[in-house]
């Protein structure tokens, strides 16, 4: 049986496919700036996440 997803709290990751529409870049621009060290991603299983501090602290640190 799964259980219902919590809406109140947003997951502490976002896809590749997630972060691409919230920047409006594509994918293959987050890959290239993941190899470039631009942006740190995490592996979880076969998957690349990136973690929702770390995009929020490069959001942040555009707005400067």
């Amino acid at each position: 049986m799964s259980t219902p997803k919590d809406t109140n709290h947003p997951s502490p990751f976002l896809t590749p496919a997630d972060l691409a529409a919230r920047w409006k870049v594509t994918p293959m621009t987050l890959r290239r700036w993941r190899k470039a060290g631009k942006i740190k991603a995490s592996m979880l299983g076969r998957g690349v996440r990136f973690a929702l501090p770390e995009v929020e602290r490069i959001e942040r640190e555009a707005q400067v």
